[in-house]
């Protein structure tokens, strides 16, 4: 018997509830540009390079085709996060950028979380199935991983050649 929208919720670890709404809070708030300090930039990303390492120690089997999986789903990742500039300004002395608005942060969030969390939630409804669901799940930790670990690259290649603004606190909009 499928379990019900509501036994799959109530049957998820309260901390992945949290997790969500700090991420959908992050995402939400990229929507419109600001002005970011350089050092809360960091915590996102680490984030999902954190879960994506979690994902490759804590899968069970063989460790070396559990890292084949993951590092071909890093590299995936990793070229599409280094693949776009990130457009800002930046004002070095104060360690701060100014991002325009975009809808890619919080995407990027649901595709990543959607997707850990639909492949836990399958393998744990259907295990005949599960090793196939928790194999697709590696390939997510190692994308997610790659791409925080790309778009990171990316970002500090982007702060370094922004045009220098003062972005004072008294000067931000």
């Amino acid at each position: 018997m499928t379990p019900t929208i509501a036994q799959i919720l109530s049957g998820t670890p309260i901390w992945v509830f949290v997790l969500l709404a700090y991420l959908l809070w992050v995402g939400a708030s990229r929507l419109k540009p600001g002005v970011r300090d350089l050092a809360k930039i960091w915590i996102t990303p680490g984030i999902f390079i954190v879960w994506g390492l979690i994902g490759l120690f804590q899968h069970p089997g063989d460790f070396s085709e559990v890292l084949i999986r993951w590092a071909v789903g890093f590299a995936v990742g990793a070229a599409l996060g280094l693949a776009f500039a990130i457009p800002m300004q930046a004002d070095h002395a104060r360690r701060r950028v100014r991002l325009p608005g975009s809808a890619l942060p919080l995407l990027r969030i649901l595709i990543i979380f959607g997707s850990h969390y639909v492949l836990r939630v399958a393998a744990a409804i259907h295990p005949e199935m599960g090793a196939t669901y928790l194999s697709w799940d590696i390939y997510v930790s190692g994308a997610s991983a790659g791409y925080f670990m790309g778009w990171s690259i990316r970002f500090m290649m982007s702060y370094a050649k922004a045009p220098p603004v003062d972005l004072a606190p008294s000067t931000v909009p």
